[in-house]
């Protein structure tokens, strides 16, 4: 890029962040960039072309809007008048800082979302008492430490003296939480000093920007180094004089020392003296894990009672909260089912309120580069015209247990031979590690550090020896690479193997791709990988790590030269603890607490110019935990949005859960330990059978039922060419009389983990709806597909559906990501109303900040518009065979279902029971003793 390019670049990229998100077309950058031209055409001449293609380069990422619900209270806005006279150095180092690597759309958002939890919070010039609690939560790896890293610059520029930010009780995340602040905020390394004044050496991170000096910060703890009473007796540290930052594990005994400091601050009558007017921020990390109280109350009383004893971090939280009569609780999770049932009105004579959220919800929506669950596992897509499939790098582990059975005690010894699977996965970590070099050599694409990560077990000392069985296993590798004999001629076939079977055909999968094509890498041959695996495997081999709370290793990605680390642990890796370059993940920990699984997802995130090299050894039951995890948290996010918009409470996200349904609803249960009765409406739903049933019985019975369902809407009115936009293949019928619909659920058999769309659900609300004079006809799709095999009877070809655990099966049952074709929820509407639902959903993404104009309209646009009188059954006739399944007849196709219901305003709550056996299922998860890891 020439100096001049550069400059115009620079100038057209402040006129881009000066106008809304939603009129950044590449018209208005054509026009930017033409401005700049011309204002350096003195200069010399600019390519406009070129300046565009930066521009669409550097505003490819787009973030959705901050989704808000709050709860006004007492609270005094205040950010907007005091802003002029606020500095905000800290924040303008921090968004320096991150432009060095994040886009100029993230570092606005982060921007944005930071002020509207600033907002939130209180003034902390404000006078007299005052106190706020909330929760900011958003997905796994997605950049929550980056939001509470801004809220905290920021606040600290408004004025809040005393930062507190609680993390798990694992020193290894404290450490890389202190590192990171250290870097980000306060600009030197505590570990060498905490006065940057005295010597210049300590300087780091934003402190090197060269950047006017915001007021000090004094850490009270370093990177060595935790919260200790002995280090601050009779010291000069005074929090009445100076800020303070204190980085902390939820510790018991750790949070009440730092208590008993702080108290010596506190003035006032004995039995309630606080600190005064030094305004505090706490900030609670993985908030969802040991903060909340568990403790259940005896009968016939609440956690109010003078005699409940709250857990120990709990109370110690709480304690330090009291402590103070200025100040702010903020959780932070990606996992917030407990904190929103944390009871709202709890007042404890001695240990104060609880850490319920009563003040805002803020929920943080990934960026657009962002891959997560939904993504990986082929989760619906609300702007995309096609059905998302799965990412093909997810790969099914079913022969462990020789080595590690499930269920495995302390002590256990494992086989002494890796399972096939883990071997493979070790080469797939190697030949992913040698094509991210060749990319930073030929390509200039960052590098960065690559990490394998091995979480197969809880028990510490079984960690050691499979780390040392790996260990042992990469050194025979790399021995057996410089062996031109056998061996090493056996080693070299097998690498080549896992290149052509694997990586050359994903790579090509994954770059044809259009909503991940940017993800991959340009393309790498065997023979330049081939040229880094001996040095790489030298690296592995010596860099195999034990990451547990017995262990002396320590993950360091300080430096500046890439490392090449495989990390063997249990929790310590599953929480909040950030595997730079995570490459692939060995994960087999199939019966750890359900709730926690997203948590422990830590290959979701960024992989920019490497995704297509990423891969997920794993179990089917694992995956299935977390789609359903996964799609209850879509639920919720989509339920907080709802409550936002109908600018109601935190307290009410809570109590819609309760009324949700279908994954968020079991996900609620099993949090509360509540009744198996559950309520849920159906209106303006969709309710589909995403799980089957591939047992005999099923695939015959439900067979059977798709044909007596043909036979009785074969004399129905096809439905006219111009309900049928987008519809593809399929046989359609309209005005199909209700019992039609009734008859084809009553004789079907679903799984037990089908919950709304379980006939004995969805039966009693058609009925009772009917019986309101609607749902009075409906229209029926038995839909086409791409299988080259036809429904018999109809000139119509089987469906296509990938599974999410790639053609693995758990309890004679199937899971798919997505089930219904988006522009099938049109079938039955007129042109013109299916145009007004888009222009509904055309608006709802522009209103919430969701970036990139959909394709087509929304289900809920589509639901919403429909005659309340008119239903729509959508049948899948999926092949077995095309579709990887294993059945006993690949002859009868698997059917699944979907039922869409119009919005009504007559819709009544149906009771359903959960299914028992499921529902203790993930109870017993929940409940199970987590002992071992610690």
């Amino acid at each position: 890029m020439t100096d001049l390019t550069d400059a115009a670049l620079t100038l057209a990229k402040q006129g881009v962040l000066g106008i809304e998100k939603h009129e950044r077309t590449r018209e208005r950058f054509k026009e930017l960039a033409q401005s700049a031209a011309n204002m350096l055409s003195a200069a010399g001449p600019v390519s406009v072309d070129e300046v565009v293609r930066l521009l669409e380069s550097e505003f490819d990422v787009w973030v959705p809007q901050a989704i808000v619900v709050s709860d006004s209270g007492d609270h005094i806005a205040w950010l907007e008048n005091r802003r002029p006279e606020i500095e905000f150095s800290y924040w303008r180092r921090y968004a320096e800082w991150l432009k060095k690597a994040w886009k100029p759309s993230t570092v606005e958002s982060l921007d944005e979302a930071t002020d509207q939890i600033l907002e939130l919070l209180e003034d902390p010039a404000r006078a007299g008492a005052w106190k706020t609690y909330g929760m900011v939560y958003g997905q796994v790896q997605s950049g929550k430490t980056a939001s509470y890293t801004g809220l905290i610059c920021k606040a600290a520029d408004a004025g809040y003296q005393v930062t507190i930010v609680l993390t798990s009780q694992h020193e290894s995340l404290r450490h890389q939480t202190q590192a990171r602040l250290d870097k980000e905020f306060l600009g030197f390394n505590s570990k060498l000093s905490r006065n940057p004044d005295s010597d210049s050496s300590v300087i780091i991170g934003v402190g090197t920007l060269g950047m006017k000096k915001p007021s000090i910060c004094q850490p009270v703890t370093t990177q060595v180094s935790d919260f200790t009473t002995a280090q601050f007796q009779g010291t000069p540290v005074n929090i009445n004089e100076v800020s303070i930052l204190v980085v902390a594990k939820k510790n018991a005994r750790i949070l009440e020392n730092l208590q008993a400091w702080l108290s010596n601050f506190a003035t006032g009558e004995e039995e309630s003296r606080t600190i005064k007017n030094i305004p505090l921020l706490l900030i609670d990390d993985e908030a969802d894990y040991a903060s909340v109280d568990t403790k259940r109350p005896k009968k016939g009383t609440s956690q109010s009672d003078p005699d409940h004893d709250p857990t120990a971090i709990n109370k110690a939280i709480r304690g330090l909260l009291e402590l103070f009569d200025k100040r702010a609780y903020v959780a932070y999770t990606a996992t917030p089912f407990a904190n929103i049932f944390i009871p709202d009105e709890t007042k404890h004579p001695t240990h104060g309120e609880d850490l319920f959220p009563k003040n805002f919800l803020v929920a943080l929506e990934p960026p657009s580069n962002y891959c997560g669950p939904e993504v990986v596992f082929g989760l619906e897509d609300p702007s995309a015209a096609e059905i998302r499939e799965p990412l093909p790098i997810t790969r099914p582990v079913d022969d462990h247990e020789y080595w590690l059975p499930d269920g495995h005690r302390k002590g256990y010894r494992p086989g002494k031979q890796l399972p096939p699977s883990l071997v493979e996965a070790l080469d797939a970590f190697i030949l992913a590690t040698a094509v991210r070099r060749v990319r930073t050599r030929d390509y200039g694409i960052a590098g960065g550090h690559n990490t394998m990560l091995v979480h197969v077990t809880r028990w510490t000392d079984v960690q050691g020896e499979i780390a040392r069985q790996i260990e042992e296993h990469l050194q025979g590798m790399s021995a057996d690479w410089g062996d031109y004999g056998k061996a090493g001629r056996a080693l070299w076939q097998r690498l080549l193997t896992v290149w052509e079977d694997d990586f050359s055909p994903t790579h090509e999968e994954i770059a044809d791709r259009d909503d991940v094509s940017a993800l991959a890498g340009p393309p790498v041959s065997w023979e330049e990988a081939e040229e880094f695996i001996s040095v790489i495997l030298e690296e592995a081999a010596s860099n195999v790590k034990r990451i547990n709370g017995t262990a002396t290793d320590v993950l360091e990605y300080q430096s500046t030269t890439p490392v090449t680390v495989v990390a063997v642990g249990g929790d310590k890796l599953s929480r909040g603890l950030t595997l730079e370059g995570l490459t692939v993940s060995y994960y087999l920990r199939a019966s750890k607490t359900y709730d926690t699984l997203l948590q422990m997802g830590r290959w979701f995130g960024y992989r920019p110019g490497y995704l297509d090299v990423t891969r997920l050894y794993t179990t089917t039951e694992l995956v299935n935990y977390y789609v359903h995890i996964t799609r209850a948290n879509r639920e919720l996010m989509d339920l907080t949005a709802a409550v936002s918009r109908a600018r109601l409470t935190p307290k009410h996200v809570g109590l819609r859960v309760l009324d949700g349904k279908g994954n968020l609803q079991v996900t609620a249960a099993t949090k509360m330990r509540s009744s198996q009765v559950m309520t849920v409406s159906l209106s303006a739903s969709r309710a589909e059978t995403l799980v089957m049933r591939t047992d005999k019985r099923a695939q015959s019975d439900n067979y059977a039922s798709l044909n007596r369902l043909i036979q009785a809407i074969t004399p129905a009115d096809p439905v006219p060419d111009d309900k049928l936009e987008g519809a593809g293949r399929g046989f359609f019928r309209q005005h199909v009389p209700p019992q039609v619909v009734l008859d084809f659920l009553a004789g079907f058999l679903v799984s037990p983990r089908v919950l709304t769309a379980n006939p004995e659900n969805l039966i009693p609300y058609i009925k009772s709806q009917v019986a309101k004079g609607e749902l009075l006809r409906w229209t029926v799709a038995i839909t086409g597909g791409a299988s080259s095999v036809p429904l018999k009877g109809l000139d119509v070809s089987l469906v296509q559906r990938r599974t999410i655990t790639h053609s693995r099966v758990l309890d004679r049952e199937c899971e798919v990501g997505v089930l219904v074709s988006p522009a099938h929820e049109a079938i039955g509407l007129t042109s013109d109303t299916v145009t007004a639902a888009f222009n509904m959903t055309v608006e709802d993404f522009l209103n919430n900040g969701k970036g990139r104009e959909p394709k087509r309209a929304s289900g809920d646009s589509l639901r919403k518009l429909r005659d309340p009188r008119e239903g729509l059954l959508l049948i899948y006739p999926i092949d077995p065979l095309a579709s990887k399944i294993k059945v006993p007849d690949p002859s009868i196709p698997i059917v699944g279902y979907a039922v869409v219901f119009p919005h009504s305003d007559k819709a009544e709550k149906v009771r359903y029971r959960v299914n028992q056996v499921f529902l203790d299922g993930l109870r017993k998860a929940i409940d199970e003793d987590a002992e071992g890891d610690s």
